[in-house]
């Protein structure tokens, strides 16, 4: 299919190229270019209820706790155990 690039217009996605594509009024995509080629890739998102994205306190505590890690600041599985009493 070919398109025609006009002056001052958006470059439009024809629908039976999205529709081909599974792209969905409201898709994020992302445009990759290498060679003179460009490829529109989907762009997944996260939202805020989703379960792999940390709330700023818990970003902050998994920050402490890598510092710590790099710190040496550590003890064995074993000594958690049992001063946790399991």
């Amino acid at each position: 299919m070919t398109v025609t690039v006009r002056n001052k217009t958006p470059l439009t996605v024809p629908d039976q190229v999205r529709r081909r594509a599974g792209f969905k009024p409201g898709d994020k995509v992302e445009f990759k270019v290498s060679g003179g080629m460009v490829t529109i890739l989907p762009k997944p998102y996260l939202t805020h209820d989703s379960d792999d994205t940390l709330t700023p306190a818990e970003a902050k505590r998994v920050r402490h706790a890598l510092k710590q890690v790099r710190e040496g600041k550590t003890v064995p599985w074993s000594q958690v155990k049992h001063d946790l009493g399991l």
